[in-house]
C-alpha cells in the first residue's frame, strides 16, 4: 500500500472519529435517553428521616424526623411544619427531566448562567446516615417552568446535569424561620385521651379510654363529661397558633416552673402515642384579647400565640360536666323498668330491636315509638342546675323516697337506676342516679315522656291478622241492618248480603279488599288511662265490626270471632276522637274520626247508575 493511500485512510478515520465525538457531545446517548425516560426520582419517600439543605450563601437548614414528627435541627431547634416538609419531599420526588446536558455544550459565560457552578440550593435526603438522594438546583432556564439541576453520584464521583421541571425551589426559598411548626400543639383530636388544666386555685382532669369512649371528669368531681363542651375545649387547645418565637433564658425556665395566678398549665396525654405534652399560657386581659404568651415542656423557645376563645381554657368544672341527663344507647338495651307510687311496675324487654311490654301476665308488643321518644327525651334533656354534689341529705329533694324511678339495663352490663323526687311544695323537681352522689334539678316537663301507667306503653297495633285467615266481616251501625261480607280465602271471592238479601252484584271488590287490609293491620291513636267514661259510652256502640277468622288458606276447621266496638267520646255527637274496644279485652283505645272514616266510611258498593 502506497504512502498516499495510507494517508488518505488515516484522514478518513480521523474525520469519522471527529464526527462521532461531535454527535456524542451534542446528542443524547442511549444511556442518557434511558435515564431521561426513567426519571430522576430514585428514593422512597417513606424512608427519608433527614433532610439537609444548604443555600448559595452557605445557610444551612436541617430537618430530622423524630418518630411521627419532624424537627428543625438547624439553624434552631424546634418542631417543623409537617405540611411544608411533606410538600418538599413531594416536589423532590416529582422532578421531571427534560433533557440531559453537558458542560461542554456551554461556554464559560453560558454555563455560569445555569447557576450550577454555584447552586441556589443543595439538598441531601438520608435514611439515618445512609444517603438516599441528592440534588442541586441552579437557575431558571429559558424553557417555561424549567430550571437546571445537578444530581451528584457519590459512587462514581460524578455529577449528572439536567434541564428539568420542578417546583421544589418554590418550597426551598421559604425562610428558615417559617419552617417552624405554627401549631403550638399538633395532634389529632382522636388520639388525645387525657386533658389536665392546672391553676393555683385547683386542677381539672378529663380522661377517656379511647376515641370511641365517653369523656369523664375525674377531678375535682368524678362524673360524666360533656362531649360537646370538651370537644370545644380540645378545639381551643389544638388551634393555638404561634406568631413569634424567642429563646428562653435559664431564669425564665425556672420561673416557668412556678404557677402564677394568671397562668394555666395544660397537660395533654395520648395513650396511643405513649406521650404527654405540657404547655403554660398567660391569661388574656379580657375575652376580646386573642394574643398571649406560652411556654412548653416539649419545645425550647417561648412563644407569642394567638387563638380564638383563649379564655375558654380558664373554665370551671361544672362547665365541663355533662349537662344532659342521660347517655343511653337504645340499640344495646335489654330492659327498661319504670316504677312509681301511683301505678304497678312497668317492664319492657328488647328482643332483636323490637320492644315488648309485660301486661296481664304475658309479653305483648310495646309502643316502639314511645320507647324511642322516652330515650330521646332522657338523652337530650338539659339539666337545669347541679343542685348538690353530695347525697348526705336526700330529704329536701324528695329523693329519700322517690315518687318515680327509671331503670335501664344495657347488654352485658349492670342496671342503671335514675330516681326522681320533688321538694315539699312540689314546686321543684330533682333527679339522681342511684350509684352517684350528684343531685340535678330538672323541669317537670320531662316527666310526661316517662308515663307511669303501663297502658301508655302498649303497642298501637290493636289487631293483626292475615287476610288468608279471613272468613267474614260484619258491620253494624246503629239501627241499620248489618252488612255481611263473606270471604273465600282460597278463591279470593267476596259475597255480600244485607237484611237477608244477596247484594254481591253491588259489591266493589277492590274496596272490599281495601277494607280487609285496613282491618288486618288495625292501629289505634292511643290507649285510655281512664276507662270509666269509655265503658259507659261503649254500652251503646255507634259502630260494631265483627271479624271471623279461621285457619289460613283453609275453609274448614275451627273459627274465632273478634268484635270491635266504637262510640263517640261525647254522646250523640260526631267527635274528633272515638272510644274503641276489642270485646273481652280490658283496654280501651282512642281512634281519630278520620281514621275511623277510613274503615267505616269506605264505600264498598258500586255507585248506582242513573236511570
Amino acid at each position: 500500500m502506497s504512502a498516499r493511500t495510507t494517508l488518505l485512510l488515516f484522514l478518513l478515520v480521523a474525520s469519522l472519529g471527529a464526527i462521532i465525538l461531535g454527535i456524542e457531545r451534542y446528542f443524547p446517548s442511549a444511556i442518557d435517553t434511558r435515564e431521561v425516560r426513567r426519571g430522576p426520582t430514585r428514593f422512597e419517600r417513606e424512608k427519608v428521616t433527614r433532610i439537609e439543605i444548604l443555600t448559595a450563601e452557605n445557610v444551612p437548614l436541617t430537618l430530622v424526623r423524630d418518630g411521627n414528627a419532624w424537627r428543625v435541627e438547624a439553624p434552631y431547634d424546634d418542631l417543623a411544619d409537617p405540611e411544608k416538609v411533606a410538600a418538599l419531599i413531594l416536589t423532590l420526588h416529582g422532578v421531571e427531566w427534560i433533557e440531559r446536558i453537558h458542560p461542554e455544550q456551554f461556554d464559560g459565560a453560558e454555563w455560569q448562567k445555569t447557576g450550577l457552578d454555584k447552586p441556589r440550593f443543595k439538598v441531601r435526603l438520608l435514611a439515618g446516615d445512609a444517603p438516599l438522594y441528592e440534588c442541586w438546583f441552579g437557575s431558571p432556564a429559558a424553557v417555561e417552568n424549567s430550571l437546571y439541576i445537578g444530581i451528584p453520584d457519590p459512587a462514581h464521583k460524578d455529577i449528572a446535569w439536567y434541564l428539568a421541571k420542578s417546583e421544589a425551589p418554590m418550597v426551598l426559598q421559604i425562610p428558615a424561620a417559617s419552617w417552624r411548626d405554627p401549631k403550638l400543639l399538633r395532634l389529632p383530636a382522636e388520639v388525645i385521651t387525657s386533658i389536665t388544666l392546672s391553676q393555683p386555685s385547683g386542677q381539672i382532669v378529663l380522661s377517656r379510654e379511647n376515641e370511641h369512649a365517653p369523656w369523664l371528669l375525674e377531678k375535682p368531681l368524678k362524673t360524666r363529661g360533656s362531649k360537646e363542651r370538651i370537644t370545644e375545649l380540645l378545639s381551643a387547645i389544638l388551634n393555638i397558633e404561634i406568631t413569634e418565637a424567642k429563646d428562653v433564658t435559664a431564669t425564665a425556665k425556672e420561673d416557668a416552673q412556678t404557677a402564677h395566678a394568671d397562668e394555666i398549665k395544660v397537660t395533654v396525654e395520648s395513650k396511643a402515642r405513649g406521650k404527654s405534652y405540657e404547655f403554660t399560657l398567660k391569661k388574656p386581659a379580657d375575652e376580646k384579647q386573642a394574643v398571649t404568651t406560652a411556654t412548653t415542656a416539649y419545645r425550647k423557645p417561648a412563644f407569642t400565640v394567638v387563638a380564638k376563645n383563649l379564655l375558654s381554657l380558664w373554665v370551671g368544672p361544672n362547665a365541663l360536666r355533662d349537662h344532659l341527663l342521660a347517655q343511653i344507647d337504645g340499640e344495646h338495651l335489654d330492659f327498661i323498668t319504670i316504677a312509681s307510687k301511683t301505678h304497678p311496675e312497668i317492664n319492657l324487654r328488647n328482643e332483636g330491636g323490637s320492644w315488648y311490654l309485660q301486661r296481664h301476665g304475658k309479653w305483648d308488643p310495646a309502643n316502639g315509638e314511645r320507647v324511642s321518644r322516652c330515650l330521646d327525651a332522657l338523652n337530650s334533656y338539659e339539666i337545669l342546675q347541679f343542685a348538690a354534689d353530695s347525697a348526705a341529705d336526700l330529704t329536701p329533694f324528695g329523693l329519700d323516697d322517690p315518687f318515680q324511678t327509671v331503670t335501664w339495663t344495657p347488654q352485658r352490663e349492670k342496671p342503671v337506676k335514675l330516681m326522681f323526687g320533688h321538694n315539699a311544695e312540689s314546686t321543684q323537681f330533682f333527679a339522681k342516679y342511684d350509684s352517684e352522689p350528684f343531685i340535678y334539678r330538672i323541669d317537670a316537663s320531662l316527666l310526661p315522656s316517662l308515663p307511669t301507667d303501663g297502658i301508655k306503653w302498649k303497642g298501637l297495633g290493636a289487631l293483626r291478622f292475615t287476610t288468608f285467615a279471613l272468613r267474614k266481616i260484619t258491620m253494624a251501625q246503629g239501627a241499620f241492618a248489618p252488612t255481611i261480607l263473606d270471604y273465600n280465602p282460597v278463591s279470593a271471592e267476596w259475597k255480600a248480603s244485607r237484611g237477608g238479601h244477596d247484594i254481591t252484584a253491588e259489591l266493589d271488590r277492590v274496596k272490599a279488599d281495601q277494607l280487609a287490609a285496613s282491618l288486618s293491620r288495625f292501629t289505634v291513636q292511643d290507649w285510655a288511662a281512664d276507662r270509666s267514661d269509655a265503658l259507659q259510652a261503649l254500652k251503646t256502640p255507634f259502630l260494631t265490626i265483627q271479624i271471623v277468622l279461621g285457619e289460613p288458606g283453609r275453609l274448614d276447621g275451627p273459627v274465632r270471632e273478634i268484635e270491635i266496638l266504637f262510640s263517640p267520646t261525647q254522646p250523640n255527637a260526631s267527635t274528633a276522637f272515638y272510644f274503641g274496644q276489642i270485646k273481652n279485652d280490658p283496654d280501651i283505645f282512642y281512634i281519630t274520626n278520620n281514621a275511623l272514616l277510613q274503615i267505616a266510611g269506605i264505600n264498598i258498593f258500586k255507585p248506582k247508575q242513573a236511570k
